[in-house]
Parts: C-alpha cells; structure tokens; sequence
C-alpha cells in the first residue's frame, strides 16, 4: 500500500512537472477557430425600405511560429473571418453587399508565464497584409449597382491571450486580437473594417 501511494505521488509530480512548465523555446504550428466579426457600419433605417445585416460568425486560423525565449517569439498566421452582409429591398428591387476579409500576419509575441501554473499571459502586435472584398449586387435604383472591389493593405495588428502547456508538447492558448481597418465604410468601397476574433487554438511545439 506505502509503495502504491509513493508510485502514485512520483507519477503526479511528474505530470505537474510537465505541466507547470514555462513557454518552450523552438519552432511550433497550430490551428485555431472561434468566434470572428467584421466591424462594417449598421444599415441605416428608411421609410418604405426593408434592411437586413448579418455580421460575425466562424472564422478560423492557421500559423507557424519560433519561441526565442521563454519571454518572446515571431508567429506568422493566415486568418479568414466571417463575412458581413446588409441588404435592402423596396418595391420588387433589392440591393446587397457583401464583405469578405483575410489576413497574412507577422507578429511579435511577449509572454509572462504566471508562476508555477503552466499559465502564460501575453501580447501580440505586428503587421497584417490584408484582403478585404466587397460584392455588391442588385438593382434597387435603375442603375446597375453589381459590382466587386478588392483592396489589399497592410494594416497594424494586436491583441492578447492566456496559453496553458499541456503534456506531450502541446500549447492550448485563447486570444483575442484585432486588424485595424481603414478608411470610411459609409463613403468609400474601398475601405477596410475592424477585423476581430475570439479563438481557442492548439499547438504543437518542436522544441
């Protein structure tokens, strides 16, 4: 029985050990999903027009970094958000836009682990190349209004997150981050939204 609880004990600390560990310097990748929303400006009301909006949904990342210290590392991560779309309908005719971004990122990461507790709070902030798409479509004045614009341009990124390491060099983290749009979304299609996401990722790390 004394031997049992001794085995029982070196086993736990073991997996407190591996547990309670510190970021770990080296390479790593991971994926993440969550929750994601495009900042674009809410539909105006008129009298005699029926609007909709829809904004926010699943986005979804993947990235690749290297951990330099316990205390700072470089990630580069591709990011698709949810589209944003609006519409509005009067007398059989209808108009609608639809906004659609990604995002190629660079960032610097700072960390603090938080003691002993395998916790690590940190903060990113980098550059992002952006693609940001506009489709409109629909005929709600005589004119045809169907239409796409593309503008890409690389836009200031940051954000926050807490990680937790996990057994077998595994990093789950929760992050919030922000793309800093551009621009008037009222007067010009060529402006860039806000871009947000919520996301729980998990990563695998190679050192």
């Amino acid at each position: 029985m004394k031997k049992m609880t001794k085995i029982s004990t070196v086993v736990a600390s073991l997996l407190i050990a591996g547990s309670a560990s510190a970021i770990t310097p080296g390479a790593y990748v991971g994926a993440g999903v969550g929750d994601s929303v495009l900042r674009t400006p809410s539909v105006n009301s008129v009298p005699g027009v029926a609007t909709s909006q829809s904004r926010g949904g699943l986005g979804g990342r993947v990235f690749a970094g290297y951990n330099f210290t316990k205390n700072f590392g470089l990630e580069a991560a591709l990011a698709a958000y949810a589209s944003s779309t609006a519409k509005a309908s009067m007398a059989g005719r209808s108009v609608s836009q639809k906004d659609s971004l990604n995002a190629l990122s660079l960032i610097g990461k700072g960390y603090l682990p938080l003691g002993d507790t395998g916790l690590n709070a940190y903060v990113l902030g980098g550059l992002a190349e952006v693609r940001n798409q506009l489709r409109t479509t629909g005929n709600l004045v005589p004119a045809s209004q169907t239409g796409t614009t593309s503008t890409n341009s690389l836009r200031p990124t940051y954000g926050l997150g807490m990680s937790y390491d996990l057994p077998n060099q595994m990093t789950t983290s929760l992050e919030l981050s922000r793309i800093q749009g551009k621009g008037n979304m009222r007067t010009s299609d060529s402006a860039i939204p806000n871009a947000d996401m919520i996301s729980l990722n998990l990563g695998y790390n190679f050192g």
